[in-house]
């Protein structure tokens, strides 16, 4: 709501279907308002000189702002040191490493072997909880028809 629009704008609040009395109130007082501060003259001269000092203060409140924030020294110059010292110290320990030995001829004899006999037990020992479930359930099922049998006349 501009309170320049003038006289159409007050107009058509005023008639408008939804608007209330307070709303109709608060919009005249305001209208009140801006026309007493349009039409008082102020009682003390403005000095000339307050727009530029005013001026003055945002710039220099602005260049401070912008001033960068600098590091201290120390600190700039730390950081490619240490990085080095980092480098080298990973590179002193990939080369200090204890040496792995291949594995020898026998030592891949033994394991062939042992996994030979893994593979000759591993169906026995995976099939024979199987297998017992399977009796079980033929031995059920010989049960089952037997009772059938017996009490059909």
């Amino acid at each position: 709501m501009g309170l320049d629009a003038g006289e159409p704008r007050r107009r058509k609040l005023r008639c408008g279907k939804s608007a209330s009395y307070e709303i109709n109130r608060s919009v005249e007082s305001l209208y009140s308002v801006d026309h007493r501060l349009k039409a008082a003259q102020p009682t003390k001269p403005v000095p000339a000189a307050l727009h530029a000092s005013v001026m003055r203060a945002v710039r220099a409140a602005a260049a401070e702002s912008q001033e960068p924030q600098r590091t201290p020294s120390v600190l700039r110059w730390l950081a490619a040191p240490a990085l080095a010292m980092l480098v080298i110290c990973g590179l002193w320990w990939s080369l200090n490493q204890p040496r792995h030995e291949p594995p020898s001829l026998p030592d891949a004899a033994t394991a062939l072997e042992q996994s030979h006999q893994i593979a000759q037990m591993a169906p026995d020992a995976v099939l024979a909880p199987l297998t017992q479930e399977m009796n079980n359930l033929n031995r059920d099922f010989q049960n089952a028809v037997e009772f059938l049998a017996a009490n059909v006349p």
